[in-house]
């Protein structure tokens, strides 16, 4: 109960070796091992989700090991900038516009694959479930300094607030 407690809290990130993980999934993506890469970079890999929410759903990962999006910091801003821009690049030439375009993050223990993924989303979704599933919760409007709600999902803009401030992402209000 403590650890499910402490993932739920946001305890502070530990400082843990980023090297690829043998047995982790998101560490062997790859062509040859069934994954639809849509592109490739030297610090990521875009491919399509196994089981897409929307009528485009890719998923961003950088090559290195990041268990999550709690994981991150102020330092790693410049990753997930890049990994936002690889996202949208991917739907712009898609033709989805602004409107359209949802890119964010699963909180642990709400996910399924421990390495950072962003979803990067062509709207609409193939279900409203699915919308529920993937929408950020606004900050409370009594808490100006938070840039978030109480949500398992953080919107990529979110994320850049949160790590600015040197807090660290969570499932609650942050």
């Amino acid at each position: 109960m403590a650890s499910l407690l402490g993932r739920l809290c946001g305890t502070p990130p530990r400082l843990e070796s980023r090297e690829p993980i043998p047995n982790c999934v998101f560490c062997n993506a790859s062509a040859e091992n069934g994954f639809k890469i849509v592109l490739e970079t030297p610090r990521l890999i875009a491919f399509h989700d196994r089981s897409p929410a929307a009528s485009t759903h890719v998923l961003v990962i950088p090559r290195e090991h990041i268990r999550s999006v709690k994981a991150l910091n102020e330092g790693d801003i410049p990753l997930v900038k890049e990994m936002e821009y690889l996202g949208r690049g991917i739907l712009k030439d898609l033709g989805y516009g602004a409107d359209f375009q949802r890119l964010g993050f699963h909180i642990p223990p709400f996910y399924s694959v421990d390495h950072l993924h962003m979803h990067v989303l062509g709207l609409p979704f193939k279900s409203t479930m699915y919308g529920l599933k993937y929408t950020p919760a606004e900050a409370p409007s009594s808490h100006t300094e938070y840039a978030k709600g109480w949500r398992w999902f953080v919107d990529v803009a979110q994320v850049y607030k949160i790590l600015e401030r040197g807090a660290q992402v969570k499932v609650g209000a942050c």
